[in-house]
């Protein structure tokens, strides 16, 4: 067998699969940058809408990224914070839903209020008090619990979205502290060696 018949089909094939390899790690960092930054958008838009009057928030990228595995993409620190912030999501639209299910429920229900209350306080009218129906009071509490978790979802989102994740590459995207606690050890102290 002649080995320069040979080499020279052999050396084609084998630039070709460096180029295809080369062209697929380019095409998988342009998808990173593009689902980083829909996920980006899609979690502003979400701390928008946290505005205490319980609306509904998007998911769709991260169900898009689950279901595609673009989320493969992604380093696991991040990746983790993510998934964290996402089931949040999750049980807030839920919390939304029922709360609005009570809401609809408290203004058609036919429950007959307490006797009214009535005050006068001096020269000045009386001022007539109806207490609410168990269904008015199980909206009021549960509006106040989900304002709550709204107020303390959107100091998270906004505080995931001011790390340095949305670019870089992802050694850039451990943070410093990480990095020394690695070398000396978790409580910071350097590692003794047997």
């Amino acid at each position: 067998m002649n080995w320069e018949s040979f080499l020279p089909p052999f050396l084609g094939v084998l630039v070709a699969f460096v180029l295809q390899w080369l062209g697929k790690r380019y095409e998988k960092g342009k998808d990173r940058e593009r689902f980083v930054q829909e996920i980006r958008k899609e979690l502003e838009l979400c701390s928008q809408k946290l505005t205490g009057e319980g609306n509904l928030l998007p998911k769709d990228m991260w169900e898009s990224g689950k279901a595609s595995g673009w989320l493969s993409l992604m380093p696991h620190e991040p990746k983790v914070q993510l998934a964290s912030i996402y089931f949040r999501i999750e049980c807030h639209n839920y919390e939304a839903e029922k709360v609005r299910e009570v809401s609809i429920l408290a203004a058609t229900t036919q429950e007959k209020p307490k006797a009214d209350i009535k005050a006068k306080l001096g020269d000045r009218p009386a001022i007539v008090h109806t207490p609410w129906t168990h269904a008015e009071l199980l909206h009021s509490e549960l509006s106040v619990r989900l304002r709550k978790g709204e107020e303390a979802l959107k100091k998270d989102i906004d505080q995931f979205l001011k790390q340095d994740i949305w670019g870089g590459s992802a050694s850039e995207q451990v943070p410093q502290g990480k990095k020394s606690q690695r070398r000396n050890g978790e409580n910071g102290s350097r590692r003794e060696r047997p």
